[in-house]
């Protein structure tokens, strides 16, 4: 008797911490990337053209992509875990008052947003009003040179499995209230990558729409430089996972599951 409670309780702990420390191979996600507003590039900036190798390795990843053609005022965003806003898929036209407010009310409600900008010659001003509720400014200077490696990454999970980055033709972010920054380029200590957190939702923005890109008809295919694969992924966990608490209550529901099926 006294062997099997044992045993119960090691089959508890064994549970809970599957569940607390590999949440990526036992939840999968939904990522919705929004291309309402015209995708650059002859429409190959999006998860089907250029960023199909990261929609791939993702999928591997379990995560699945789901894109919107119509936006988040006509599609749903609170029936993913992560949206995408990237200045590539949103380059023909600016998100309206009713378009931010949808998408801050989703990050308010405990869901992930990734925002995507690029240099000052783009039109950052389309996606900056979302950006700018998180205390996030695209483009107050470009990184130069254009070609920039760095490992001056912070202690944060976006960086799990990563020592360094790369990103091409990037822009500066500059970051004020409840945002901070991630990674900066090394010398200049311009900021590269920076985090927002709601009470609730999660927020990551990049001055970069092409790090995880794979362009067929040009040699350079950023998504393989540096870690940019192991970014990607560690990027999309953090966005998506649940809260510690919310991860904590799966827990000890399946334990209350288990437990029943054994009475």
């Amino acid at each position: 008797m006294k062997k099997k409670i044992q045993d119960n309780k090691l089959i508890q702990m064994a549970l809970i911490l599957s569940v607390l420390l590999t949440p990526s191979t036992v939840f999968s996600y939904t990522v919705l990337w929004d291309t309402s507003h015209g995708v650059a590039n002859g429409g190959n900036y999006q998860p089907s053209g250029y960023y199909q190798t990261l929609a791939q390795h993702l999928g591997d990843n379990g995560f699945t992509i789901d894109t919107t053609s119509d936006g988040f005022l006509v599609d749903d965003p609170g029936e993913y875990d992560v949206i995408v806003v990237c200045l590539a898929s949103a380059y023909y036209s600016p998100y309206t008052s009713a378009g931010v407010k949808r998408i801050v009310d989703f990050v308010d409600d405990g869901g992930g947003l990734l925002l995507m900008g690029d240099q000052q010659q783009h039109p950052n001003a389309n996606i900056q009003p979302i950006a700018s509720q998180f205390g996030i400014t695209f483009g107050p200077a470009d990184l130069e040179p254009w070609e920039v490696y760095t490992s001056d990454l912070a202690d944060h999970p976006v960086f799990d499995d990563v020592d360094t980055i790369f990103m091409y033709a990037a822009a500066e972010l500059s970051v004020s209230g409840p945002a901070s920054p991630v990674a900066w380029q090394e010398g200049s200590g311009k900021i590269m990558v920076a985090v927002a957190e709601t009470e609730r939702g999660r927020v990551v923005a990049i001055g970069d729409s092409t790090l995880w890109a794979v362009n067929p008809k040009v040699v350079d295919s950023y998504f393989y430089e540096a870690d940019n694969p192991e970014f990607s992924v560690s990027t999309f966990t953090y966005l998506a996972v649940p809260e510690p608490a919310t991860v904590l209550l799966l827990g000890l529901g399946s334990l209350i599951l288990l437990r029943r099926r054994r009475i």
